[in-house]
Parts: C-alpha cells; structure tokens; sequence
C-alpha cells in the first residue's frame, strides 16, 4: 500500500505530538508553558517554563511517530491522577529479548478515524517490519480520559491479514474481520511491570485478572460500545501496567478510533418505477441502479399493478452486519446490488432490526397479505444500496449508508397473496429496543462470543441501545391501483372525440413514461388516411398527436393502440370541430327581411341549419317575432357536417296588422336578426262600418209595410220631401180609405162593432203581430250583420 503519511513526514511529527496531548502530564506542562509567554515573574514559572523547554527537546530528538522506531522511541506521559507511566527504556527493559523482536516502521494516514459502532471502520496505514517478522495492530487497552479507567477492551490484530477495514460489528466475536489473534498464530506476549510474563496470547491474557474486561479471546459482553480506543503499530510485545493499561514496548505509530452511537433516519422513501420487462432495451442480467430506478419511475405512492414499489431505509449501526452477510465489506459499498437473501439473512440473524410491509385493508375473513422475502424470487426483488445523507454514517466508513428494497406487484411476487388494485399496504422499518434492557451474547462463555446470538432475555433488543434507549421506527404506506388510461373526450358510446385542426387524444393514465406505447388512426374510405403517433406521458397524463389537420368534422377512422407488438386499445375515432361541443349546430344563412302579405304565412322566411361539430346532435330552432304573440320553433337532428333549410310556411301571420316587426331566430346559442315586413292584401277591401247601418235601416223601413217606391220616390213623398214622412203619410191615407171601404163591405175581420187594423193585406194584422214582425226583422238584420 502507499503511505499516505510517510515516515519521515514532518506533519506526520506534528501529529505524533499532537497524539500526546491526550496525557494530562503533557497538557500541563504546556499549560504552564502558556504561563511563561505571560510573563509572570514567579520563580516557579521560571521552572516550569524551563521543564517545558527540555520536554519540547527530547520529543523532538525522539522523532516523529510515524517512522521507522528507534533506540529512543515516544514516552507515553502520565495519565492524570494515576502514577507516572512506563517510559521507554522501562518498557525496553521488562522485554525478555529486545534484540530477538522486529524492527518495525509504519504510521497511519490520520490522527483520528471516526465511524459509528456496528459499521466497518475504513483503517489507513503503513506498516513494515524486518525479516520474516510480523507487524500487529493493538485495538484498545488504553484508559480513558474523563475517567481514568480502561476501556475494558483489548485485542491484537495480524497486520499481514488486515485489508485496512475493521467491522465493528463481529470484532471480538468469532466472526472476527479482520482475523484477531484469538484465531490466527501470533508470536505476542504480555508482561507485567515486573518483567514477568503474563500470557504468551490472547487467550490466555483474557484469563489474566491483570488485563481488565475483555480480549478479543473473548469476555465481550455486547458488541463493542461506542468509545474512544487506541490504535498502535506494534511488534507484538505488550506491558500490562498496573492500572491495567496494555502498553506496546515499541510503537510504530498510533492513532485513535472514536466510535459513536448509530443514527436512525424516521422517514422512508416510496416511489415506484417500471417493471424490468416493459424498459425498452434493458439488458434482464444487468444489475440496476437507484438512478435507472427513479429515471424509469415517478415519485408517487400509488404503484399500479405489475410495476415495482422502491422502498428505501436509511440508518446507520448495521452495516457490520449486513456487510457481514453480503461477504465482505466490499460488497456492501453504495451503488451495489445484493441478493436479497442478504437482506433476509440480516433481519433473521440480527437482533432488534425489523421491517415490515403489511396489507392494512384485507376482506372480510381473509388473511392480510405481506411480503414474505424467504420465498420470493430474484427476480421480483432487488436489494440496492446507496450513499447515506449527510450526518448518518461515520466519516470513515467505506460501506453504503441506504438500502433500498424494489417489489414487483405482479402476481406471483414477493407477497403472500397477490396485490390487488385498492390493495394499501403500512411499512415500518425499526431498531427495536425496551427501556431497562440491554442486548447481550449468548454462548456458553468459552472463548470469543458468537456475534449473532443473543440471550433469550435480550431477544428483540438492538444490540446498540442502552437501558435508558427505547425503539425507534420510520413508516410509510403505498397502495395498488389498476393498470388503465383514461380518455377526455368521449362519446357515450366510447368513441374518440378528435379535434380536426391540430387536434389530440388526451387523457389521464396510472401507466409510467417510459412504457413505450403508440397508436395508429386509419381511415380507408375515400382518400386514405393513415398516422401513427407516440403516446407522450408526464405526471399521470398523455397526449398523443392525430395529426389530422384538413380531416372534415364528421370523417371517422379506427384507432389502435399498442405497447410493442401487444395490442392494449381499439376505438372508432370520431373528427369534430370543437370536443368540448362535439354535436353543435349553426345557423350557416338565414332570411335577413322578409315581406308577406296580409293574413298569409311566413313562406318567405328560411334557415339554413348546419352539423358543425362531426358528431350527430339535436337542437331546437326557434322564432320570435317581437310583438309578443307569435313565436315558432322545429326539433332538429343532423348528422355530422348535415345542413337542413328550415322554412315556416304552416307559420300564418293573420294576427299581425301591415307594418315592419324585428324577429330572431336562433339555435344552440347562435342566433340571428332579421325584419319582418307585412302588407297590405291588394285583394281586399275594408268596408265602412256607418255605411252598412244606413242600408240596413232602409230594409227596417220595409219590414214596417212601407213599399220601396215610396221610399225612394221623392215625386210621391208629399211635400216636405221626406220619404219617411212620406211613407207614414201614405201609409196612413190609405188606412183612412181601407177603414171606409170596410166600413161599405162590412167584411172587416174583426169583431162587430170593432174597429179593424189599417191595412193593405187582405188578412188583418193587429199590434201583437206588428211588434213580432219588428222583433223578427230586427233579428234577421242583426244576424245578417254579424255573419
């Protein structure tokens, strides 16, 4: 490997000394440096300031960490409120044979790595040693800061077998990655203070009451805690001081591993994409990714039958352990595609970790359907892994921090009954925990402990939470809907409605974009036409161009619709003018003035009516002429692009006197103005009314018995000229000579000693006869009069 910190790098010098700082000892001595560039005048300044001085020259003829060791190599300072450590020579003098020990060299790229406890640490370093000998890494066994006790944990990796990737997960189990000495054959040794040796491995150092808490032989209660721990390049020979801190006698360079607790993301991303097979070109043997995913999908929670629902998680604290079961670390970085047997391997082994997806709306008596990823194909599921979000994962680690998890809603998938549209579905991914209690191994407590058992007690416990810690969980839900697309502009009948000029078929659809369909629109008769278009879909809608510019309203063609060679769709298409008012009529001409005669018809006023819309339609024509009393109207049914001439010849305008009248006519809204001009019948003439009582008072006259000639006769109406006087004259006279002339015959009529009537008849008429004739004759005029 290259160095990415060389050993003779002078910042690499810097930063051994800046390792320094984590003993008290040191920081005090440079507390009190500070104090002297103050200035302050007290010989105890003067002496600190001096001691400084000196430590400041022998840490620097020492060397930095980093490089090859030598005779002098760095002193580990006093922890605070604990006795001064071993220094250098002390430790080289409790050494059984110093010469029989590598020389080694090496450092690591940084001062601190930082990854989250349960997730692979990504560890860079160099690191030689002389001959045929070995290089070690020492994890843990330092005491901490705040607390001044030890870390209470202790293990000796062999360098020759470390890939620069530590699993926080199984370290210290016996799944152990990389290979701890506990498994593999060391040459280490630990002593005490003293010189004497206390265990010549990791075994039998866990046995030793001198190293507290665990080895990686074994003790490890629960994986190992979020922490600070020490990294060493060593050569295999430790001292175990008597506060219990594992010190390496020599040290090639030394970092530290700071842990911290998983982070848990509370929201799960849904979406859904196309199923494999409708992508047009894709190779099935391919692995996806989350970027073809969501280029192929639509960010909704409505999947449609037969496509695919991504679900996506995110948290960190368990990719040691899915990394574990994918194979190796590698094969957990982002952008992968696992088996999802991985995926099912971790949720069965790893205590606290659950996810499930489950129908929330089954029937009646029937068993709500889930997803059951033990027996499902590959190829309905995919497990894809992705890059975390900014603050969930550790800044050293190499694995992915999201999993995405792709089901296919086909039938036969990956759920225990096939989904169904209206089908919804909750989805809960969490990292279980109970307030009071702690994850811990199980085993018999013989050697490292198994990293996937847990204690019957601790079974559903996230082997990170501590006893105060309780679960957490993010949900979501998505639901199933059917495959469909649904037309705008449709008749009742289902036909197409397709606008002439630039026209298209719109619509709605659950389909995705780029599910490649495309529709044909043919007509034989006449001139052929024949076009084929591309369904375009955005956002749940498609368009798709007719492209029937010049096509009549009326004309209809067949229209197919199909996804590859698979016909989906087959309707008559009808083109019209306006879609929105497929079946309109329109007055194309109407009679702007029309003249009739008299108590005649309207034979003179026409309309033409025309179909503009392509699609058969009724409507009303009505006429109004403005006097208020005539109005007229016809029920009308033309087929596409039919005109009708509509006349109202039965229409009689007997009512209206001569004179001009504005009339409309009108129909679905469109209407016209027009005049109506009626005039005078030449045929016809008006008599007066006073004229034709003057003759009929005449007629009276002779109903009373007087002759026409006396009347008329001015030589025979006496002298005043008066023919009525006349004629009561004459009419008299003659009654006087009939009463002498019946008076001589004595033949009367009447009673003897009586008077009879004056008259001309040679029957008598008295008064109740004369005023019977009046009233007849007056009613004979009268009626004459009216009929």
């Amino acid at each position: 490997m290259t160095p990415e910190c060389p050993p003779d790098d002078a910042d690499c010098s810097s930063a051994d000394a800046d390792r320094l700082s984590y003993d008290s000892t040191e920081r005090d001595e440079r507390s009190a440096a500070t104090e002297t560039s103050a200035r302050r005048s007290t010989l105890r300044a003067a002496v600190i300031a001096l001691v400084a001085c000196l430590a400041l020259v022998v840490a620097a003829a020492a060397g930095p960490g980093v490089v090859a060791i030598s005779s002098e190599g760095p002193t580990p300072t006093t922890q605070a409120g604990n006795a001064a450590p071993l220094t250098a020579d002390d430790r080289r003098a409790i050494a059984a044979d110093p010469s029989d020990r590598a020389e080694i060299s090496g450092g690591f790229s940084r001062n601190v790595y930082t990854g989250v406890a349960g997730d692979p640490v990504d560890i860079r370093y160099t690191a030689e040693a002389t001959g045929d000998d070995e290089a070690y890494l020492l994890v843990g066994g330092n005491r901490l800061t705040d607390s001044g006790q030890s870390v209470g944990y202790v293990d000796v990796l062999k360098l020759n077998e470390f890939d620069d990737t530590i699993n926080t997960r199984t370290l210290g189990t016996d799944a152990t990655d990389p290979a701890s000495c506990s498994q593999t054959d060391c040459s280490i040794e630990f002593r005490d203070e003293n010189g004497e040796l206390i265990a010549g491995n990791l075994s039998a150092a866990r046995n030793s009451s001198e190293i507290p808490g665990a080895t990686g032989a074994g003790g490890l209660p629960r994986p190992i805690a979020p922490q600070r721990y020490r990294l060493a390049i060593t050569n295999g020979t430790f001292v175990v001081e008597n506060s219990g801190q594992v010190t390496p006698v020599e040290m090639a360079g030394r970092a530290e591993l700071v842990l911290e607790k998983p982070r848990f993301h509370d929201e799960v991303e849904v979406f859904t994409t196309a199923d494999r097979d409708d992508l047009p070109d894709a190779d099935p043997d391919a692995e996806e990714s989350l970027d073809a995913l969501r280029e192929n999908g639509l960010d909704r929670t409505a999947v449609t039958k037969g496509d695919r629902v991504v679900l996506g998680f995110e948290s960190s604290g368990i990719w040691g352990a899915l990394s574990h079961f994918a194979g190796s670390t590698e094969d957990a970085q982002a952008g992968t595609e696992l088996d999802h047997t991985v995926l099912t391997d971790f949720l069965g082994a790893e205590e606290g970790v659950s996810l499930r997806v489950r129908q929330t709306n089954p029937g009646r008596n029937r068993a709500p359907s889930e997803i059951d990823l033990s027996a499902a194909d590959p190829d309905d599921v995919s497990l894809i892994l992705a890059d975390a979000s900014e603050g969930t994962a550790g800044d050293d680690d190499p694995t992915a921090g999201r999993f995405y998890i792709v089901l296919d809603t086909s039938d036969g998938g990956p759920f225990t009954r096939d989904p169904e549209p209206g089908d919804e579905f909750a989805v809960e991914f969490a990292l279980e925990g109970t307030e009071g209690e702690r994850y811990e191994f199980g085993g018999d407590g013989e050697g490292p402990p198994p990293a996937f058992d847990a204690t019957p007690s601790s079974s559903g416990q996230f082997p990170y939470w501590e006893a105060a810690d309780g679960g957490v969980s993010a949900e979501a839900s998505f639901s199933v809907r059917e495959r469909y697309i649904r037309y705008d502009h449709v008749t009742d009948d289902g036909e197409l409605l397709v606008e002439a000029d630039g026209g298209t078929v719109t619509g709605t659809t659950s389909i995705l974009p780029v599910e490649e369909m495309a529709a044909n629109f043919v007509n034989d008769a006449g001139e052929p036409i024949r076009t084929e278009a591309t369904m375009e879909v955005s956002d749940g809608n498609f368009t798709i161009d007719a492209g029937l510019d010049g096509v009549s309203p009326g004309t209809r063609l067949n229209y197919e619709l199909y996804q590859g060679t698979s016909l989906k769709d087959s309707r008559t298409v009808v083109v019209v003018s306006n879609t929105s008012d497929p079946d309109r009529l329109e007055i194309e001409n109407a009679t702007a003035n029309a003249t009739v005669i008299e108590d005649g018809n309207l034979s003179a006023l026409a309309v033409d009516v025309r179909n503009v819309g392509g699609l058969e339609g009724e409507g009303t024509l009505s006429l109004d002429v403005d006097d208020g009393n005539l109005t007229a109207s016809r029920d009308l049914t033309l087929s596409g692009n039919e005109s009708r001439t509509v006349a109202f010849s039965s229409v009689s305008v007997d009512r209206l006197d001569p004179g001009e009248y504005p009339f409309t006519v009108a129909v679905d809204g469109d209407v016209r103005n027009g005049t109506l001009n009626v005039t005078d019948d030449p045929a016809k003439t008006t008599l007066d009314d006073d004229d034709a009582d003057s003759d009929d008072g005449n007629g009276t006259d002779d109903g009373n018995g007087t002759d026409d000639a006396d009347s008329t006769d001015p030589s025979d109406a006496g002298s005043d000229g008066s023919g009525d006087d006349d004629a009561s004259t004459g009419s008299e006279n003659g009654s006087e000579s009939d009463e002498n002339s019946s008076d001589s015959d004595g033949d009367s009529g009447g009673e003897d000693g009586e008077d009879g009537p004056a008259t001309f008849l040679p029957f008598g008429i008295g008064t109740r006869e004369t005023f019977g004739g009046t009233v007849l004759v007056g009613a004979t005029y009268l009626l004459g009069h009216w009929v």
